[in-house]
């Protein structure tokens, strides 16, 4: 379903209109035409008009906008059948004549279309092609296919779009000769068009294409893609959708993200939003945190869930910290201990209350979860910037949390509990107040005491409070080393870097944890070169670390890292460990990558590799809510490795000089058929341009001549010993 244009802001709809995409503007142009317009859209087209410069998208505009007037006067425009037959005939009327196509009665469209048809409709003028177009995509028949078809080598990228949806609904059978040499068109409109079309005959190919143009770096690429991803079964997109949220910042393309999540909102969708937001920081994650509410809240106005907006939240908080300290548990091998001090982003402002409903009523369905401990009590949260507080709900009287009563003179009778628990509680106006004696307890604090001040002065402090806090960054509690850490990351981040790789790989699973959380959100390129180099690692012991790292962080910054890994991996525990973290990332892709990684694995690493392929297709099925069962998954990553060796090959034979030595078991590991062992006579006779392989291949020789000689030496000296000359 496209995204309504009475659902879009002021400045959206605009940009839609005046934009680089032929195809945003005809979508709008085709739903206001169908409804009753606003004063403000009539507005808005009318700046569009002097604003377009595209002869057919301007004459759109300009029939919209006359439409427009005529239903804003309450007045009907009515073209009877002859007058529609007279205005077919003066080309100079083609402003009418599109009024008129537009406005056909339903009950004379029968008649109508064969006045179309008898004037040639296909040989008028570009500008009102696309009229007749939407025309017989509603009231045409598959007599109509012919003229269509010719329309799709029009030059303009218009036309074309508009033929090829007509097409997809009178006869979508004969499209796919059609469609499949416009894959590659340079129009974008025009190949994302035909990306939509091509789903029906291959889904992994369509997604394929799609998927070029949605991870595009031009902003206005992403919209294009992002409008007829809309068109696709939603729960195949979804994974990319919720990747793509986490690559980008841009206003324009969260804001038709967040429309196609509210119009498809599932009580699991913002488990996995949430999921992948843990990993994100500072304002890019409050943006998504929005998203999250928006698309709870939209759950709740449709009746999908039973109980309040608040209780909902609290739940999945819940259940997104017992899913990742299970998986930390796993990867990470840190104790329970550890494993509870799991940094998660909040969801409000303030504190959070513990929730009161079962934890079951949260359905999990991309990741496999366990069910949360009962009466477990969650950390205080922290209060946030004043920017995210724009995005909370609104909360339960009393929740709000307030400035402390107790009179700081009497601060050192109370107990470290209620210390600790005073300093989380203090604001800015306390920081402030206070900011003396503060000083001096940084000094003389110690354990939990000490670590919350710092958090305090990381909160509110400024960078010269930084060295104060410098000097315990070596401390031998982890309590206190996890708030300097967090403290500099915002007074400090430069000195701070200095520490983080060391920290990371601390044996301190919570220090581990706090370090690459807070390297995520200082510099991404830094913690992606340095997780690479951990899991490239020839120490297993180093790459089990990457691979727990990765668990950490956003999945995109480790995704073709841990493809690379798993590429040449040679450890049974660590092929099963880089599965788990793909597979709590799912998507066609993934699938297909993993798979092809699979057919070239060695013999002793077949079942391991096939293990983690059938736990991805698994996972992938679940998120897609079973459309596509397993089986069925596997087999399209089996076609998508069957297209990419015949590729392969194809480009060896056009460059015969770069062919590599064939493998020595070229094996499928997941249908288990053994093709046979490759000779060392294949090897040397083999032919090859590379000169490396040549004197490899003369090195052999050489050595097999050496040993003949030596045992021939060898053998005459053992008979001249034993029986003379």
């Amino acid at each position: 379903m496209a995204i309504s244009n009475s659902q879009l802001g002021a400045q959206e709809l605009l940009s839609a209109l005046i934009g680089e995409n032929g195809t945003l503007t005809l979508t709008c142009l085709e739903e206001i035409d169908q409804r009753e317009p606003t004063r403000a859209e009539a507005e808005m087209l009318k700046e569009a008009l002097g604003s377009v410069k595209n002869p057919v998208l301007s004459f759109q505009i300009k029939k919209s906008l006359r439409l427009a007037a005529f239903k804003l006067k309450k007045a009907q425009f009515k073209v009877s059948l002859e007058g529609l037959e007279k205005l077919l005939e003066d080309h100079q009327r083609l402003d009418d004549l599109a009024l008129g196509i537009a406005t056909v009665d339903a009950a004379e469209a029968f008649l109508a279309a064969d006045y179309f048809r008898n004037a040639k409709w296909q040989d008028f003028p570009p500008p009102i092609l696309v009229s007749f177009c939407n025309f017989f995509k509603t009231h045409g028949n598959v007599s109509d296919s012919q003229a269509l078809q010719d329309l799709t080598r029009h030059q303009d990228a218009n036309v074309i779009t508009a033929a090829l949806t007509a097409l997809e609904k009178l006869d979508p059978g004969n499209l796919q000769g059609i469609i499949i040499p416009l894959l590659d068109s340079p129009q974008n409109e025009v190949k994302a068009q035909a990306i939509q079309a091509f789903y029906r005959w291959n889904r992994g190919e369509a997604l394929k294409h799609l998927l070029k143009l949605l991870y595009s770096q031009n902003e206005q690429e992403v919209i294009l893609a992002l409008h007829h991803a809309a068109y696709f079964p939603y729960l195949e997109v979804e994974p990319y959708l919720i990747r793509l949220l986490t690559q980008t910042t841009s206003p324009s393309i969260l804001m038709r993200i967040t429309q196609i999540f509210k119009n498809n909102a599932n009580p699991d969708l913002p488990f996995r939003i949430f999921w992948v937001n843990r990993s994100l920081s500072g304002q890019h994650q409050s943006l998504v945190k929005g998203i999250i509410l928006g698309v709870v809240r939209a759950l709740a106005d449709t009746g999908q869930i039973a109980i309040s907006v608040q209780d909902y939240l609290n739940e999945l908080k819940e259940r997104i910290k017992q899913e990742e300290l299970r998986l930390l548990k796993v990867t990470c091998k840190v104790s329970n201990e550890e494993a509870e001090e799991a940094i998660l982003p909040e969801l409000e402002p303030e504190e959070v209350e513990k929730p009161t409903a079962k934890q079951d009523s949260l359905p999990v369905s991309a990741l496999p979860a366990s069910p949360a401990p009962a009466g477990e009590k969650e950390e205080a949260a922290a209060p946030a910037p004043a920017k995210v507080a724009a995005l909370s709900i609104q909360r339960a009287p009393g929740g709000s949390p307030k400035t402390p009563e107790v009179d700081f003179d009497n601060y050192d009778n109370l107990s470290e509990q209620d210390k600790v628990q005073l300093l989380a509680r203090a604001n800015a106006n306390f920081f402030k107040q206070n900011r003396p004696k503060l000083n001096n307890l940084l000094s003389n604090a110690q354990g939990r005491e000490l670590a919350s001040l710092i958090t305090l002065f990381g909160k509110f402090g400024t960078y010269d409070d930084a060295g104060k806090i410098k000097a315990f960054i070596k401390s031998d509690n982890p309590d206190i080393v996890c708030a300097c850490i967090k403290a500099l990351s915002t007074l400090d981040s430069e000195y701070l870097c200095l520490y983080l790789p060391q920290f990371m790989q601390e044996k301190n699973g919570k220090v581990r944890m706090t370090a690459t959380r807070v390297f995520v959100g200082i510099d991404r390129d830094r913690i992606r070169g340095l997780l690479s180099g951990l899991l490239a690692s020839s120490a297993v012991k180093q790459r089990l670390l990457g691979v727990s790292m990765s668990m950490l962080v956003d999945f995109n910054i480790v995704r073709q890292p841990l493809i690379d890994s798993l590429t040449r991996e040679t450890s049974v525990e660590m092929i099963e460990k880089i599965g788990l973290v793909l597979s709590a990332n799912p998507d066609r892709e993934l699938l297909n990558t993993v798979y092809s990684i699979a057919q070239g694995c060695r013999s002793s690493l077949i079942m391991d590799h096939k293990n983690v392929v059938e736990k991805l297709a698994e996972t992938l099925t679940i998120a897609l809510n079973h459309i596509s069962p397993k089986e069925e998954l596997i087999k399209e990553a089996e076609a998508a490795y069957a297209i990419e060796q015949k590729e392969l090959k194809a480009a060896r034979k056009e460059q015969p000089g770069k062919n590599e030595l064939k493998s020595s078991i070229d094996f499928n590991p997941i249908s288990g058929d053994n093709q046979g062992e490759v000779s060392i006579q294949e090897i040397l006779t083999s032919s090859s341009a590379d000169p490396k392989a040549k004197r490899a291949k003369f090195t052999i020789v050489i050595w097999v001549l050496v040993a003949v000689v030596w045992g021939a030496g060898m053998a005459m000296f053992v008979l001249t010993r034993l029986f003379g000359e």
